[in-house]
């Protein structure tokens, strides 16, 4: 870090600190309730402007499954300390997931979840620098920031993320773009449970490759913590 970055760094930590002073004083936290009510007035009619019609209620946002059996999906995160940010991803018709013994599909509206998993730029930007500031965090401290930050959030990230879902639409763009993640894999403190290599294992199986899928599932078991048997239901399921 050169010494213009430090000096950078030193201020946005100052400005931190500041910032939760300023918290403390002013803190009357928004709790469930109050934020799944602005969630329904401010979030969710812009999230159905890009296609996700579906709300769950709480803090899940996403599309019907298109004709590829590929759904867009949206996820509020909670933060430790106030705050929260969105996740977001595909969800597949055949992409199981690994839940006790058996593997779980997630067809339904209710077992909607994000399979092929990404956060918000600034979000995985910050926590790839450790950075201080994340441009995408969302203050629940009180209303008056909870809903500045929100919509500061929502119309900074809204195109991006029409963008992101326009282009992870088939099966074979899904595929070309976890194989640049592969290649280019972002940065995390713990290994993802559902891996790249795993979502393309499954990709592949659906278009008929079972020697694609084979490869791949065996390149997320290098690196995964599944127990032999997971192993053998995830390689059943892969070969069946």
């Amino acid at each position: 870090m050169n010494i213009f970055n430090k000096i950078i760094d030193s201020f946005n930590r100052q400005k931190v600190i500041d910032e939760l002073f300023d918290d403390i004083k002013n803190l009357d936290e928004v709790l469930l309730d109050k934020r799944l009510a602005i969630f329904k007035e401010v979030v969710t009619p812009k999230f159905n402007e890009i296609g996700l019609k579906n709300w769950n209620g709480k803090y899940i946002w996403f599309s019907d499954f298109n004709e590829d059996g590929i759904k867009h999906v949206v996820e509020y995160n909670v933060f430790k300390g106030f705050g929260g940010s969105f996740s977001f991803g595909n969800c597949f018709e055949y992409v199981p997931t690994i839940s006790g013994k058996r593997l779980v599909n997630h067809r339904t509206e209710k077992s909607t979840k994000i399979i092929y998993f990404k956060r918000l730029e600034g979000w995985q930007n910050s926590y790839e620098k450790n950075k201080p500031i994340n441009p995408d965090r969302i203050s629940t401290v009180n209303e008056e920031k909870f809903r500045k930050s929100l919509n500061r959030v929502l119309h900074k990230n809204i195109p991006k993320l029409n963008k992101w879902f326009a282009e992870k639409n088939t099966i074979d763009q899904n595929i070309a773009a976890l194989l640049k993640d592969i290649e280019n894999p972002v940065y995390e403190i713990a290994r993802r449970v559902i891996s790249s290599e795993y979502v393309l294992a499954f990709l592949y199986k659906q278009k008929g490759d079972k020697e694609l899928a084979k490869y791949w599932m065996m390149e997320h078991f290098k690196k995964s913590s599944n127990s032999e048997k997971e192993k053998q239901l995830i390689l059943k399921k892969i070969q069946s």
